[in-house]
């Protein structure tokens, strides 16, 4: 993959539909969801900007019912991944979560988890994939930017790793000019990072 082309191929494939689909306060209070395109869940690429600092574990550690790939645009990222492991040396909470939307009941305690967590600082231009069994989240400094491409549903359910969250108003629906303000923001950093590459 070239990562210079397929950075100007996600601004190019921005469309208003997808956009349309962007979300503000997404898994943590200044986290901005950006839908650059796609328009069923599972299969959309979609912009993180990051308009406050997000402390690690303020997004629990967890699973995707599909596999990922990140792309990191700019800012300071951590990357922290939980290894499974009988010897780990870390026990958490763990459990299932099922949208009441696909039959679930929402999250469900599955007992603990024995894992090991690794932490990777992702500078710009990193590309990292993820399995749909790969536990991880991330923290990052104010201004971070990333793109999250979903590569469809393998999963009916995912897991979580720590005490279950809480998302209290947040995923909510962000006015015209949020998106406007956000399309801007994302695009100027991305081409500021293919103009380096």
């Amino acid at each position: 993959m070239n990562l210079k082309t397929h950075l100007q191929s996600i601004i190019d494939s921005a469309d208003s539909e997808s956009l349309n689909m962007s979300l503000d306060n997404v898994h943590a209070k200044g986290i901005f969801s950006l839908v650059i395109s796609g328009t069923e869940h599972g299969k959309l690429t979609r912009i993180f900007v990051a308009h406050k600092k997000l402390k690690p574990y303020k997004v629990q550690l967890h699973t995707h019912r599909y596999p990922l790939r990140l792309t990191i645009i700019k800012g300071d990222i951590i990357h922290h991944i939980a290894k499974l492991n009988d010897d780990g040396s870390v026990i958490l909470p763990l459990n299932s979560y099922k949208s009441p939307l696909n039959g679930g009941k929402g999250i469900s305690s599955m007992g603990f988890a024995i894992c090991d967590i690794v932490d990777q600082y992702l500078p710009a231009g990193s590309v990292i994939n993820l399995t749909e069994d790969d536990f991880h989240t991330m923290s990052c400094s104010k201004g971070s930017i990333w793109i999250v491409e979903e590569m469809g549903f393998r999963h009916d359910e995912s897991y979580v790793i720590g005490v279950p969250f809480e998302t209290p108003n947040n995923y909510t629906k962000p006015g015209q000019y949020q998106i406007n303000n956000n399309i801007t923001v994302a695009f100027d950093a991305i081409k500021k990072l293919i103009n380096k590459l």
